[in-house]
């Protein structure tokens, strides 16, 4: 469709789709610019924080991180992904208090997984970005760079958080990837959740949580550790991933059932 458009008292025709297209251009160009992102970020670790101020907390195992930073034991956390959103605040203060630890989180490469390592380092992380062999979204899997520097950090007796059913599913479904990174670097695998007394379910792939300020939230990391032994033949390794996978799922049902009594 061909519509007449006047620009300072001249007449043109224009194609609308055209013209639809360019502002899709110039929408898409605003909000991944590092200026709308870092406003974008600010608000959202604004809003985080308000959460975590204003809600009750429970902690549940959370000593197993500090526990691992004293004895620079690397440890793989592993949490689904619609529970992202609130994970950095048990690993507060830790890189300050032990001297030589980090916490490692795996990104993707396309621009929501850059929003999100971008909050994820203003929490104190080190961020890879590694979900991506390109950028574009259809890409999956991680790279060997980001390998070097995710086995380069487990070495040193870092901790590394990860969802393994992202970035974008099947929801609540392991991919082998955190399961091969604990076979060959030898670090363990512990399930991780925490949960909300009130939150927002979004409409995604994910049905992804947005906790609610004023309510309980719970923190619960499992008491068992797995193991991945290097020479784990495929029947070994799928098991171990069940089992990795039922932990996980426990974890949550767990920290959601506390949070809701606790309520």
């Amino acid at each position: 469709m061909t519509k007449k458009w006047k620009f300072f008292g001249y007449q043109t025709n224009i194609e609308w789709y055209d013209v639809k297209t360019k502002f899709k251009q110039l929408l898409r160009k605003i909000t991944y610019s590092f200026l709308f992102q870092e406003l974008i970020c600010l608000i959202f670790i604004a809003y985080m924080k308000l959460v975590y101020l204003s809600s009750r907390k429970i902690l549940i195992n959370c000593d197993v991180l500090p526990t691992a930073a004293k004895n620079k034991a690397p440890l793989i956390i592993s949490f689904w992904h619609n529970r992202l959103m609130m994970t950095p605040f048990p690993t507060q203060g830790l890189v300050k208090k032990y001297l030589g630890f980090n916490f490692m989180s795996l990104a993707s490469r396309h621009g929501d997984g850059k929003f999100v390592g971008r909050i994820m380092e203003k929490f104190g992380m080190i961020i890879i970005y590694g979900s991506s062999n390109d950028g574009r979204k259809s890409s999956r899997g991680i790279d060997v760079g980001s390998f070097k520097r995710i086995f380069s950090g487990l070495k040193k007796g870092y901790s590394l958080g990860i969802t393994p059913d992202g970035p974008r599913g099947p929801n609540q479904k392991i991919n082998g990837e955190v399961i091969n990174i604990a076979r060959i670097s030898g670090a363990g695998i512990v399930a991780m959740s925490y949960s909300c007394s009130k939150f927002k379910q979004i409409n995604t792939w994910d049905k992804f949580k947005i906790p609610l300020p004023f309510s309980t939230l719970c923190f619960y990391f499992d008491e068992k550790t797995f193991y991945v032994n290097k020479d784990a033949n495929e029947e070994e390794i799928k098991k171990i991933k069940k089992e990795v996978e039922e932990r996980m799922n426990f974890v949550q049902e767990e920290s959601l059932r506390i949070a809701l009594k606790k309520q």
